[in-house]
C-alpha cells in the first residue's frame, strides 16, 4: 500500500523504528473499559484475549460488539451476550487486509477453514491449486504479520482475524472447503474430532458414515468438553433426514451430552421429541436416561426418578444403562425423602457398574450411599463410601471423573470437623473439573467451598464464593443449583446483620422453588426458618421446620451439615412452648454425637441442646468446653451466648459478662455483626459496655469500607497480578475473584483495575 511504501522509504533513509509489543493484560483491561464505558467482566476479557494484545483489532472488535447490541452493562460491569462474531468485524478486517494481493487473501480464506496451524499444501488443496503457486502469497501474508510461520506451518497471528476471514467466505464455498478438509484429515490420520467438525460444517445430509464419525468423535470429546461435543452432535443431527435411524442414535447421544453440560431445557425438549419416534430398546433406554439426567440437573428430582424407573421397568434394558439409571434414581430419591430406596438404588448402581465397566455409575451410586449414611449419622461409613467413589473414579478416569466424588468427600470431611482435608479435596476436585471442562459442576464447587468457609467463620469469603456460584449457575441455566446457594447467602446475610439482603436472597430461592425446582428439604426449611427467627417469628419458624422435627431421629442430615442447627431447633421449639419436638431434636443430636465421638462439634452441640432443653447450666458449660476444641467459631460463640444467659440467671454475672465479651470478639472477627449487636445489647442490660472493636489500620477513605479479604485482594490487583494469578495465590477460582472485585468496585466507586490501583497506591481519589 501507499502507506507501507512511505514507511519503508522513511526506514531506508534512517528513521528510528519503535517496535510496539502487544498490550499487557492490564492495558487490555483499560482499553476494554474505555471503549465500553464499563468495567469488563470475565466474558469480555476472555474474548478480548483472542486479539493477543493488538489494540487496532481489540478496538474494532469491541466497537462491533457494542454496535450489534452484544454488550450488556449492569451496575457498571460489561458482559458479552452470545458467542457470535459481531457482523461489523469482517468488513473492518477486510479493510485492514485490502493491501494484500488476491492470492494472499485467497490463502487467508482457505487457512481460516482450519482451527489450527496449517501447511501451504493443505491450503492449496482446498483451492485446487499447486502449492508452489501459493508460496509468494504465504511470504506476503507472513511479511504483513497476518500469518506467523511456525516451523513448516502457518498460523493466524490473531484468531479474531481468522474468524473474520472465515465469515467472509460464502456458504457454498465454505462447505466445499470443509469437505475437502475432511477428506485430507482422514487421509492424514488426523484426530476423529477434527474430521467430524469438517464433516458437520460441510453438511451431512444422507451421509450415514459421516454421522457415525461424528458420534464417535463426540464420545471422545465428552469427558473434557461435553457442551462442545453436544453442539457437534446437534449440528450433525439437524442435517440428517428426520426418519434416519442414525439420527435417532445421534439424538440419544445429544440428550446425554446436553445433560452433562447442564443444558437442561435443550436436553428435555430433544429427548421428548425423540421418544415420540420409533426407537429400538437400547436407544429408547438411552433417551430416558438422558432425560432423567437432565431433570436431575434441573432439580426436578421426582420427575427424574420417574423417568429412571420407567426405563428400568423394561425387563431387557441393557445392564450398563441400568447401572446409570440406578445411580440417577438414587440421587433423585435423596431429595424426595426416600432414603432406604436411595441406598438400595445406589448399591445396585455400584454392583452393575462394576460388572459392566460403567464405573461412572459405580462412583455415583457410592456417593448416594454416602449421603444416606450421613443422614443416618454414620459419618465413618459416609467417608468410606466417598473414598470408594474417589478411588473408582481416579482409577477408571474418563466419565467416572465427571461425577466429581470429591464433592461428597469434602462435604463429609467438613461434617467431621476435618476442614483442612476437606479444603484439599475441594481444591483437587476443582482443578480436575476445570481440566475436564464439566461446567455444570462449577456452582457445586462454589457452594460446598462457601459452606466450608462459613463453617470456618470466614463470612466475607463465603459470600463471595456463593455469589460466584449463583452467577455461574445462572449463566449455565442450571437454576436448581441456585437454591442451596441462595439459602446459604440468606444465612450469611443474617449473620452479617443484613436482613433486607437476606430477604432478597430468600425471595429468589422461593421463586425457584415455586417453579418446581426441588432441593434438600433441610436446605430450604433451614434458611427460611433462620430468617423467620431473625424477624422475631418463632411460631412461623416452627411451622416451617415441621417435617424436620417429625423426621428425627431417622434423618440427621441437617445436624451433620451444621452442628449449630440442633441447638437452634431446640431454641425455636422452646420459644413457643413446644417441648416435645425440642426433646426429639436434643435426643437426635445426642444420638449423632454418640455415633461419632471423634467429632468435637457434635459433642458440643449435643451438650448445648441438652442444656437449653433442661435449663441445665452444667450441660451448657460442657457444650462451651467442647466447642473450645472445635474449628467452628460461630457455633462456639452461640453456645457462649446461651451459657452467659444461664450464668446470669444463676446469679453469676461476672461469668456471664466474660462469656459475652469473648463471644462478641469471636463474632466480630468473623464479620457476624448480627450476633455482635444482639450480644452487645445483652451486655448493656448488664450495665457493661461491649468490648471495643480491634482498631483497623488507617486507610484512605475509599478503602475504609473494604473488608480484610477485599483489601488484600485490592492490594494484589495493585501489585499487577491478573485475576487468574490472584485466584492461584489465594486458592480460589477466577469467578470468586471476579465476585470480590465486583463488590470492591462498587464500594470504592471505580470501574477498572487501573483506577483501583491508583487508589491503593495512594493516587488521586475518583
Amino acid at each position: 500500500s501507499v502507506g507501507h511504501a512511505a514507511i519503508d522509504r522513511l526506514v531506508e533513509e534512517g528513521a528510528d523504528q519503535i517496535h510496539l509489543g502487544p498490550l499487557d493484560e492490564d492495558a487490555v483491561h483499560l482499553l476494554c473499559a474505555n471503549v465500553l464505558d464499563a468495567a469488563p467482566d470475565a466474558t469480555v476479557l476472555s474474548l478480548a484475549a483472542q486479539g493477543r494484545g493488538n489494540p487496532f483489532l481489540l478496538e474494532q472488535f469491541l466497537t462491533a460488539l457494542k454496535d450489534t447490541g452484544q454488550i450488556h452493562i449492569s451496575d457498571g460491569i460489561a458482559s458479552v451476550i452470545g458467542s457470535e462474531l459481531p457482523s461489523g468485524l469482517p468488513s473492518a478486517v477486510e479493510q485492514r487486509l485490502r493491501g494484500l494481493s488476491g492470492e494472499a487473501r485467497a490463502l487467508l480464506r482457505a487457512g481460516s477453514i482450519f482451527q489450527r496451524a496449517f501447511t501451504v499444501h493443505e491450503a492449496a488443496r482446498l483451492l485446487g491449486l499447486p502449492a508452489t503457486r501459493l508460496m509468494p502469497a504465504a511470504e506476503e501474508a507472513v511479511s504483513a504479520e497476518v500469518l506467523l510461520a511456525q516451523d513448516t506451518r502457518l498460523v493466524y497471528a490473531h484468531d479474531l482475524w481468522r474468524q473474520a476471514m472465515y465469515n467472509s467466505v460464502s456458504g457454498p464455498v465454505r462447505a466445499t472447503m470443509h469437505h475437502e478438509a475432511a477428506l485430507a484429515a482422514q487421509e492424514q490420520g488426523r484426530p476423529a474430532v477434527e474430521v467430524a467438525v469438517h464433516l458437520v460444517k460441510a453438511g451431512l445430509t444422507g451421509d450415514r458414515g459421516a454421522g457415525e464419525v461424528v458420534r464417535v468423535a463426540a464420545e471422545e470429546m465428552a469427558t473434557r468438553a461435553p457442551s462442545t461435543a453436544a453442539d457437534l452432535v446437534l449440528d450433525a443431527w439437524r442435517m440428517l433426514s428426520g426418519y434416519d435411524e442414525e439420527r435417532s442414535r445421534l439424538s440419544a447421544t445429544a440428550v446425554g451430552l446436553l445433560a452433562s453440560a447442564g443444558r437442561v431445557a435443550e436436553a428435555r425438549e430433544l429427548g421428548e421429541a425423540t421418544l415420540r419416534s420409533g426407537l429400538d430398546l437400547r436407544t429408547r433406554t438411552a433417551v430416558l436416561l438422558g432425560l432423567a439426567e437432565a431433570l436431575k440437573h434441573a432439580g426436578q428430582n421426582r420427575a427424574a426418578a420417574d423417568y429412571a424407573q420407567r426405563a428400568l421397568a423394561e425387563p431387557a434394558a441393557p445392564q450398563d444403562l441400568q447401572a446409570r439409571l440406578h445411580a440417577i434414581r438414587a440421587h433423585a430419591l435423596l431429595f424426595v425423602d426416600d432414603l432406604p430406596e436411595a441406598d438400595r438404588a445406589g448399591a445396585e448402581a455400584d454392583r452393575l457398574g462394576q460388572a459392566t465397566g460403567e464405573y461412572a455409575a459405580s462412583a455415583f451410586g457410592s456417593t448416594a450411599r454416602c449421603t444416606v449414611a450421613r443422614s443416618d449419622g454414620r459419618l465413618s461409613d459416609a467417608v468410606g463410601y466417598a473414598r470408594r467413589a474417589v478411588t473408582v473414579a481416579d482409577t477408571a478416569g474418563g466419565p467416572a471423573l465427571q461425577q466429581h466424588p470429591r464433592i461428597w468427600l469434602g462435604d463429609t470431611l467438613t461434617a467431621m470437623d476435618r476442614f483442612d482435608e476437606a479444603e484439599q479435596a475441594y481444591a483437587v476436585g476443582r482443578r480436575m473439573a476445570e481440566n475436564l471442562g464439566t461446567g455444570w459442576s462449577q456452582p457445586l464447587w462454589h457452594f460446598y467451598t462457601a459452606n466450608l468457609l462459613a463453617a470456618r467463620g470466614r463470612l466475607d469469603d463465603a459470600e463471595a464464593e456463593a455469589q460466584a456460584g449463583v452467577h455461574i449457575a445462572e449463566e449455565l441455566t442450571a437454576l436448581q443449583l441456585c437454591v442451596p446457594l441462595r439459602g446459604l447467602l440468606t444465612r450469611v446475610a443474617i449473620l452479617r446483620g443484613q436482613l433486607p439482603v437476606a430477604h432478597g436472597h430468600l425471595r429468589a430461592m422461593e421463586r425457584l422453588c415455586n417453579d418446581g425446582i426441588t432441593a434438600a428439604p433441610e436446605e430450604i426449611a433451614w434458611s427460611t426458618s433462620a430468617l423467620q427467627m431473625a424477624d422475631g417469628q418463632p411460631a412461623a419458624a416452627l411451622r416451617t421446620l415441621g417435617a424436620l422435627y417429625r423426621w428425627v431421629p431417622g434423618r440427621l442430615l441437617m445436624f451433620s451439615n451444621d452442628p449449630a442447627a440442633g441447638p437452634e431447633l431446640v431454641r425455636i421449639a422452646l420459644a413457643v412452648g413446644a417441648r416435645a419436638p425440642a426433646r426429639a431434636v436434643a435426643e437426635a443430636v445426642r444420638l449423632l454425637a454418640d455415633r461419632n465421638p471423634e467429632v468435637t462439634s457434635l459433642a458440643g452441640a449435643a451438650a448445648h441442646a441438652e442444656g437449653l432443653l433442661h435449663r441445665d447450666l452444667a450441660a451448657l458449660r460442657r457444650g462451651v468446653d467442647r466447642f473450645r476444641d472445635s474449628p467452628r467459631p460461630l457455633a462456639r460463640a452461640r453456645a457462649m451466648e446461651d451459657t452467659a444467659r444461664a450464668e446470669n440467671e444463676a446469679g453469676r454475672q461476672d461469668r456471664a459478662v466474660r462469656l459475652l465479651q469473648e463471644a462478641i470478639k469471636e463474632c466480630a472477627r468473623c464479620g457476624a455483626h448480627g450476633p455482635v449487636d444482639r450480644m452487645a445489647k445483652a451486655l448493656r442490660q448488664l450495665g457493661v459496655r461491649a468490648p471495643a472493636a480491634e482498631p483497623a489500620p488507617a486507610l484512605p477513605q475509599p478503602l475504609a469500607g473494604l473488608t480484610a479479604t477485599e483489601l488484600n485482594l485490592a492490594r494484589l490487583v495493585a501489585s499487577g497480578l491478573t485475576n487468574k494469578e490472584i485466584a492461584e495465590r489465594i486458592g480460589r477460582s477466577p469467578h470468586t475473584v471476579d465476585s470480590h472485585l465486583r463488590n470492591i468496585f462498587s464500594k470504592v466507586n471505580v470501574n477498572s483495575r487501573v483506577a483501583l490501583t491508583r487508589i491503593v497506591l495512594g493516587g488521586d481519589r475518583p
